[in-house]
């Protein structure tokens, strides 16, 4: 199996949706699929078909050693969800103390997933830098960093950037909720491109689509509910890169060149 940390230095990048999002499209596209709620905020449950958000999880599991397996739960497209759990904010520091002498606790978590070698583990995490980041950093096959197109958001992407790309040899860099309508947000993908340098991989845009939160209003997806938007069009090119990179990440011998950082 190969595992995918979902990061971002700034809050409000859509990064737990588009966790979810690229689970369920994975999942139909054939891979077993686990996504993990690494993230105290415990949401990504709500996204997957969650009703309210789950009480126990893998949060009380980091303190406490408490089994977790007991509370995961599969959605109506075959994702399994494993939920971060309702963990008191009391608990915080201990989790991050754990978590900072353990630096593999994470990892072997994981390592009980019993998934084929075509299985994906997708990883929440909470805004990047913290102690449940590096953690799904030290165990990522493949980073996917979601920033949205603006300033202060791509400032402190760019500060992070070195640590990132030491943490994790493959990295994809999303632009999320582009308006290209925007003269500013037009401006930060060419400041991203800039940043990033030659031979990076390009960024991938996805742009805003208001069908997006009305579909999650609806408990439904907004790829199926407008399937010819162009939010949509970009979500099934990120997920056909993602493919492409976990095939190079299987057989890189017969790729050569084909796994940009």
């Amino acid at each position: 199996m190969k595992t995918i940390a979902i990061l971002s230095t700034a809050g409000g990048a859509g990064r737990t949706t588009l966790t979810a999002g690229l689970a369920v499209l994975l999942a139909r596209r054939g891979r077993p699929v686990v996504a993990v709620d690494f993230d105290p905020q415990n949401l990504l449950g709500t996204l997957l078909g969650l009703d309210e958000l789950p009480a126990s999880g893998i949060g009380a599991a980091i303190t406490t050693d408490v089994p977790w397996h007991a509370h995961t739960w599969r959605n109506d497209d075959g994702v399994l969800f494993v939920p971060y759990g309702d963990v008191p904010l009391a608990t915080l520091p201990s989790t991050s103390r754990r978590l900072a002498e353990e630096p593999g606790w994470l990892a072997g978590s994981l390592a009980s997933i019993d998934l084929p070698a075509q299985g994906v583990v997708l990883i929440d995490t909470p805004r990047y830098p913290s102690m449940h980041g590096a953690q799904a950093l030290r165990c990522a096959d493949l980073l996917l960093c979601v920033t949205p197109p603006e300033p202060g958001a791509l400032a402190t992407l760019v500060r992070h950037l070195p640590a990132l790309r030491a943490a994790c040899d493959h990295t994809l860099f999303v632009l999320n909720r582009l308006n290209p309508a925007r003269e500013m947000q037009r401006d930060a993908q060419s400041m991203l491109s800039a940043a990033l340098g030659h031979g990076t991989a390009p960024v991938i845009r996805l742009h805003a689509d208001a069908a997006l939160p009305e579909a999650f209003a609806r408990g439904s997806w907004f790829f199926d509910d407008a399937p010819y938007s162009q939010a949509s069009h970009d979500f099934q090119g990120l997920v056909s890169s993602i493919e492409q990179q976990l095939v190079a990440l299987n057989e890189p011998s017969r790729h050569p060149g084909a796994l940009l950082k």
